[in-house]
């Protein structure tokens, strides 16, 4: 559904302004798949968990469960090739029998962990005049969706990439270390035994934002002065671009990247952030 209300002032008034606002929800639901493409989205054919009953953008992956603060812990933990103290911790949920079969594996382990659909998706425009001025502005907004922040895997890890040729974002510097246990950002290391670049809980944040597409500001010449030289209308004018960006920067799924916008999937290669943009312009109507 959709809903979209508009009120407008008097426009014969010097100040006359109109406001536009617009909310949007939309569901959807997979029912019916064949059976060739059952688990192409996702899911265990051993768990019988396929994506049916699901969105159709889902993430299929592991829950994660802290990092490793000690010894005792790992030796305790389920089996996990690569665990270690300071390393991501992930649950162990099911075995063959349907119940945690004290180790992790790729086929009984993962679960559906959210998606990238947002449950809502809204607007607000304002206009305004007076005199000859104008302004206007349009806010957009999503909320209620989760991405997987492939960020994470430049600010957070010292041992997913090869690390000649770029650096790290200063994330980094508040890895777990002995001194640092409450951190959960896993300890610095070169190898990646542990396999932390795959799909888990870890990546999974807040997808919501507000952000403020554009505003504009303008001035139209006086009509005395325009006609005398043959003009019908000057309008002089600036705008901004993507001026304003907030982000969910805060509780357990805060969104730690540049710009949840950009994230969708499990796509890592595109961690910048959408530019402002700042023009000045003049319209001339003969």
């Amino acid at each position: 559904f959709e809903i979209q209300l508009t009120y407008n002032s008097d426009p014969i008034k010097k100040f006359h302004y109109s406001i536009t606002a617009n909310i949007s929800h939309n569901h959807n639901e997979i029912v019916s798949v064949p059976n060739t493409v059952l688990y192409t989205y996702g899911g265990s054919a051993l768990k019988d968990d396929d994506i049916i009953g699901h969105p159709y953008h889902s993430y299929y992956g592991f829950i994660t469960d802290g990092l490793f603060q000690t010894q005792d812990e790992v030796d305790k933990a389920a089996d996990q090739p690569g665990k270690g103290i300071g390393r991501i911790r992930y649950k162990d949920i099911s075995g063959p029998d349907g119940v945690p079969d004290g180790k992790i594996d790729y086929d009984y382990d993962r679960t559906w962990i959210g998606s990238w659909d947002p449950k809502v998706e809204f607007g607000v425009g304002f206009n305004a005049g007076y005199k000859n001025f104008d302004f206007s502005m349009f806010w957009q907004g999503v909320a209620g969706n989760t991405v997987s922040d492939g960020w994470k895997t430049y600010s957070d890890f010292w041992n997913v990439w090869v690390q000649s040729g770029f650096n790290h974002p200063t994330r980094v510097l508040d890895a777990w270390t002995p001194t640092n246990t409450s951190s959960t950002i896993p300890a610095l290391s070169l190898t990646n035994a542990n396999d932390e670049l795959r799909t888990s809980t870890y990546f999974m944040e807040s997808g919501s934002y507000l952000k403020l597409r554009n505003i504009q500001l303008g001035y139209t010449l006086p009509k005395a002065i325009t006609s005398s030289i043959g003009i019908e209308k000057v309008h002089f004018f600036v705008v901004a671009l993507n001026l304003v960006s907030i982000k969910k920067s805060w509780g357990d799924n805060a969104f730690t990247g540049p710009d949840p916008e950009n994230f969708t999937g499990n796509d890592y290669s595109n961690p910048y952030v959408i530019p402002r943009n700042f023009k000045l312009g003049l319209d001339v109507s003969f």
